[in-house]
């Protein structure tokens, strides 16, 4: 007898089983059922063993968020293959660099986006487009039709690659996160049980399914048979009736969305109309604690969770939702199944309130980078609490993120290891800075770095996300003065309309970087 779920398969084949007609995704006006999305996923599975794929072939995922997109991630799962989402809004360079870099074998995708990127490679395609009779590719609709349903999936065991997820990273071309199915599942698990998501709810899927949250949100939501109602975000008001027509009761989002949701020139106004929305959650960065404000003013009666988790381990850490008006800045402590070690430069654990690097043990890591060992080896190390007993060789994540914990074991993030600021004697958090400045009223975002002088010191830039581009940086000034220490004061501010965005919808921040580096220093005042 074998224990359930413990592949990405396995979480649609058994609530399929036990919710048939339940709805399993409402993507605009379409509504599938949990059985309805298993067979078209086996169908999807037989088309592609019919085409060749082998058990660890990579296919590649080239969709918007749809049903198409879930059909094809559990049929590649189920033919024994691993899933690669590329996200449309990557230019033709990302796309053929993905494919090269892990040798895509079939690509999934729509005749559109084939066109618009002028795809030649790789040698196969499949083509989810409407029955037009102008798709360049029938197998799709043909297997629809003409296919039986086999239910026997490809071996695996949990260890096995489930998905490449690419990351943008820092710097460079995206690099490929290994995934297996065990990370996966587990993670579903664990975020579901603290989220405490049933059959009930009802969550909104807002974060792409290549970003590692936008994955877990959706795998949580089939193995605890809850309707997951896909939306692409653009305005506000679009989204706020989502979530009263839908009655939405989970949504995570992440910085960018709540920095637009409560952006000045929307002007949205809570009348306390959202009685369905149970919880929050927030991923991808430390939330300002001017925006927490605003959410917790916005959404009185809903529990808001922050969260922290990083690609190479999917979730670390969470808040609970009862902490939040005494810790509204803090990460939280460790996900459960998780121990979170906070390490100094000798590789010995931190005092309470000494900065050190977060490491994650336990739960959810993953396997390491496609084809590149040595930045593997970087992050992927030996416990170095084992100190004595390295021969047990234990894998712990090195996250690269400077934290501190309190006496109560709570977590605080100060910045990214790499981007700490060297200024008049202080090493500074840009995180901190960033937060000062988003509590400056017409400044929505913020984005800091340090510029090197010939002094050997640093410059602090700022950069500032505003529709007022008029607004005198000697106002800005004045009022990071009433808020900072002077240390902290950017001795060099620029302005944006708009922040470019990441393909997982981050705010680019080495676009930015390099962008205003280029330009020759000067003083802000």
């Amino acid at each position: 007898m074998r224990l359930r779920p413990f592949l990405i398969r396995h979480l649609l084949e058994d609530t399929a089983a036990k919710y048939p007609a339940q709805i399993a995704v409402k993507h605009k006006e379409r509504r599938i059922t949990y059985k309805q999305l298993y067979e078209d996923s086996l169908k999807m599975k037989e088309l592609l063993l019919i085409l060749g794929i082998k058990k660890g072939d990579r296919v590649g995922i080239l969709l918007e968020k749809s049903i198409e997109q879930l059909v094809s991630l559990f049929g590649t799962s189920m033919a024994g293959a691993v899933f690669v989402f590329l996200n449309p809004v990557l230019k033709k360079r990302q796309i053929e660099y993905i494919i090269n870099d892990c040798q895509i074998k079939i690509l999934i995708t729509r005749t559109k986006y084939h066109q618009k990127n002028d795809l030649n490679m790789p040698n196969q395609f499949i083509y989810v487009d409407e029955a037009t009779g102008e798709s360049r590719h029938p197998f799709w609709y043909r297997v629809k039709e003409e296919l039986g349903l086999n239910e026997t999936g490809v071996d695996h065991i949990s260890d096995d690659t489930a998905c490449l997820i690419y990351t943008s990273g820092s710097t460079g071309l995206p690099k490929g996160v290994v995934v297996p199915h065990r990370t996966v599942v587990d993670g579903a698990k664990i975020v579901s049980h603290y989220l405490g998501i049933t059959k009930e709810d009802r969550l909104i899927s807002v974060l792409p399914f290549n970003f590692d949250y936008g994955l877990n949100q959706a795998t949580s939501s089939i193995l605890c048979g809850a309707m997951l109602v896909m939306h692409q975000f653009f305005l506000p008001n679009d989204l706020l009736k989502v979530l009263r027509d839908d009655k939405i009761t989970g949504f995570a989002g992440m910085i960018p969305i709540w920095i637009k949701l409560f952006n000045e020139k929307y002007a949205l106004k809570s009348d306390n109309d959202f009685p369905h929305l149970r919880y929050i959650t927030n991923t991808g960065g430390k939330v300002p604690k001017p925006i927490v404000n605003k959410m917790r003013d916005f959404f009185p009666n809903t529990n808001i969770f922050l969260m922290y988790g990083l690609t190479e381990a999917f979730r670390s850490t969470y808040l609970p939702h009862e902490e939040i008006e005494r810790r509204p800045d803090s990460m939280g402590k460790a996900i459960p199944d998780v121990e979170i070690l906070v390490i100094n430069s000798k590789g010995e654990e931190c005092a309470p309130g000494e900065p050190g690097e977060l490491v994650h043990r336990g739960a959810l890591i993953t396997k390491g980078y496609w084809n590149d060992p040595e930045k593997t080896n970087k992050v992927f190390r030996k416990n170095p609490i084992l100190k004595d007993q390295q021969h047990l060789n234990e894998i712990v994540v090195y996250s690269g993120d400077l934290v501190k914990k309190d006496e109560e074991g709570f977590l605080y993030f100060i910045s990214r290891r790499d981007e700490m600021i060297k200024t008049s004697g202080y090493r500074v958090s840009p995180t901190e800075i960033e937060e000062g400045l988003i509590e400056i009223p017409n400044v929505s975002n913020a984005v800091v770095f340090g510029r090197r002088m010939e002094s050997g010191d640093q410059n602090i830039v700022a950069i500032l996300e505003t529709n007022h581009l008029q607004i005198e940086k000697a106002k800005i000034l004045q009022e990071c003065r009433k808020l900072m220490p002077t240390y902290m004061v950017p001795h060099e501010i620029y302005f944006e309309k708009v922040f470019k965005k990441t393909a997982n919808d981050k705010v680019d921040r080495s676009f930015l970087k390099e962008k205003w580096l280029a330009i020759e220093a000067h003083d802000g005042a």
